[in-house]
Formats: C-alpha cells, structure tokens, sequence
C-alpha cells in the first residue's frame, strides 16, 4: 500500500529530499530536450552566420552599383538601336542619328519625322559605290593618259 507519512524533523533530512527531486527533475528535462542545442552552441552558430552574412556583404557591396551601370549601358544601347531602325524607316542618312531626341519609341519617331521634314529628300545619303577612281589603284593609269594624250592630238 501506500507509505506511511514521515515528517521531516532535520535539515538534513530535507536537503536530501529536495536534492532528490530536483536530480529527478534535472533529468526528466534533460531527456525531454535531448538532442537540442545548447544556448552557448546556439549563439556560436549565430556568430558564424553573422560574420558570413558581414562577409557576403563586404564582397558582394559594388554589385549594386555594376547592376545599376549595366542597365544604364543596355538602355542606351536600345535607344541607339531604336534610333537607328526609325531613321532608316524615315528615310534619314546616318549622320543624323546621333541628332535624334527622345526616350521612347513615339518621341524619337516624331524628332525623325521633324528632322525629315527639315532636310529633305536625304541628299546627304551613303553613296552605294565609288564615283571616282583613285589613280593609285588603277595599273594602267600612265597608259590611259598616254592615249587620251594621243588621241587629242
């Protein structure tokens, strides 16, 4: 059955009973949390991945700005494109190109089209091929002259 009830008359007696019941307690909660980590193991980790986290950041602080130029540089290079595919649909000689305003596609055709307006027909457009001869070029330059000289005598 059940024991019979013994007070405590001493300290001592006391202190053992209280020492008892907190062993049994320390390791009832030892074996509830077996396998977690400790608070110091805890913070350590905690560290690390916080000097890791300061390490990313200190390698990776121009990435940003990189980013930030390459779009600039890419959006550039579409408006250059951009302008110079309307140009051409306008009609507009390459020396223009570079006069031509705009952020967008609306604004840049509407420039062209003024610029049209204002130069005309395009007389300033690429030759398709060479008009004069380079006397450097042509082998038989001094016979050419020697005949035409001939023939007009």
């Amino acid at each position: 059955m059940a024991e019979e009830f013994k007070p405590i008359e001493t300290q001592e007696e006391l202190d053992k009973i209280i020492t008892t019941r907190l062993k049994r307690e320390r390791e009832s909660t030892e074996k509830k949390f077996e396998g977690w980590i400790s608070p110091e193991d805890h913070q350590k980790g905690l560290d690390e991945l916080n000097k890791a986290f300061s390490d990313y950041k200190e390698t990776h602080k121009d990435d940003e700005k990189t980013i930030a130029d390459l779009t600039a540089q890419n959006k550039a290079y579409e408006t250059a494109s951009l302008k110079s595919r309307i140009a051409h649909e306008v009609g507009l000689s390459f020396e223009w190109i570079d006069r031509i305003k705009g952020d967008d596609e609306k604004s840049i055709r509407a420039d062209a089209e003024s610029i049209k307006k204002l130069v005309g027909n395009g007389s300033n457009l690429l030759p398709l091929r060479r008009s004069e001869k380079n006397p450097e070029d042509d082998k038989d330059a001094g016979l050419k002259s020697l005949l035409s000289s001939i023939k007009t005598d």
